[in-house]
């Protein structure tokens, strides 16, 4: 599940930070993006509210009126940090963050953006989509690869009131309860710097708390449930044959082959993984044409996979410590590792410190 650029600053916050900004985001890209913030924020209005004045389908009614549940689910049994995110919504915003993201044509190394705040993240995110591509084209000219992709959600981790948006609703009941869950997630856990390991946890909590979620509805929605046994297949099929893929380009950039080399060698591999997708079983089409010709799958790409799904390994060995426990779990992680920690010494690692995290 992916989840957007992170920390987007109201306007009046983003002017008291320009001049401590000194590199990108500076303090023109700040002020632009809290714009584009103001706008979302200024719109939100009570769940309850919306339901009363907005002409909702029946289907996004129905979605609001879970909200509260699945908040209370996230807080009261996984022991997510209580916010009033998500008590909102903003029923007439039609805007898009676009993210963009780079890495090296010859190796998975991400193009990196310093935030107040929040750190350096592989990724940035723009209002406009002929900023974002903008900023694809200078990115190109210094030869990175780059991706560009729409952000389906909006979080500032607990700092303000997000609200959701009207196009949220258009989603089905698992990749709302899901998304929801992932942001709040954030609300809980951030450490400064370390976007691969935030949205890999956030990616593994929202999975796991999902999943609990739809456990507790299968004698209310037992439809529900037999939907997440179907995604549940082609999502995991999905997820390892991707681990895959990129498993055997990461040994291929750490060969010490040319550049020349490894275009030529990283095609050969993108195009046998293609053959091979396409011969497997998927129950969703979607995924059935994830990776169909015409789709590119540059490093930048695919630095995107690993940034919400690396160390899922480690997150599922530290729940067995906590044999299953998922409130359990979360209590230590935001115990544990906190931003305090990070600081103990150089060269520390979150994923050695989730590796060490014990009841």
């Amino acid at each position: 599940m992916y989840s957007p650029p992170r920390a987007w600053l109201p306007f009046w916050f983003a002017l008291l930070l320009c001049p401590l900004t000194l590199t990108l985001p500076g303090c023109a890209y700040i002020a632009k993006q809290a714009k584009g913030q103001f706008e979302l924020l200024a719109g939100r209005v009570p769940i309850d509210q919306a339901l009363e004045t907005e002409d909702f389908s029946t289907e996004e009614r129905e979605l609001l009126h879970w909200v509260p549940r699945i908040k209370q689910f996230g807080e009261e049994v996984v022991g997510l940090s209580p916010t009033k995110n998500y008590t909102t919504i903003n029923p007439e915003f039609t805007g898009v963050i676009w993210n963009v993201s780079a890495a090296a044509p010859d190796r998975f190394q991400s193009h990196r953006y310093h935030y107040p705040v929040v750190g350096s993240l592989p990724y940035i995110g723009f209002w406009s989509k002929e900023d974002a591509r903008e900023e694809v084209a200078r990115l190109k000219e210094l030869g990175w690869e780059t991706y560009m992709r729409r952000a389906g959600a909006y979080s500032t981790l607990g700092w303000f009131r997000d609200p959701l948006w009207r196009s949220m609703l258009a989603w089905d009941f698992e990749r709302f309860a899901n998304t929801v869950l992932h942001e709040l997630a954030h609300a809980t856990l951030w450490l400064p710097g370390e976007g691969k390991f935030n949205e890999s946890f956030a990616t593994f909590l929202g999975d796991r708390a999902t999943e609990l979620f739809l456990q507790s509805l299968v004698s209310e929605r037992p439809e529900l449930w037999q939907k997440h046994l179907d995604q549940e297949v082609d999502r995991d099929q999905y997820r390892s044959f991707m681990h895959h893929m990129v498993g055997r380009l990461e040994a291929l950039y750490g060969a010490g082959l040319s550049r020349a080399e490894v275009a030529a060698q990283r095609k050969r591999v993108i195009d046998e993984s293609r053959q091979r997708y396409e011969e497997l079983d998927w129950k969703s089409e979607g995924y059935r044409r994830a990776m169909r010709e015409g789709r590119n799958f540059n490093n930048a790409r695919l630095g995107q996979f690993r940034v919400y799904n690396t160390g899922m390994n480690d997150f599922d060995d530290a729940l067995s410590r906590f044999d299953g426990d998922l409130s359990a779990l979360v209590d230590a992680a935001r115990r544990q590792l906190p931003p305090s920690q990070r600081r103990a010494g150089r060269g520390w690692d979150p994923y050695q410190a989730l590796r060490e995290l014990s009841p």
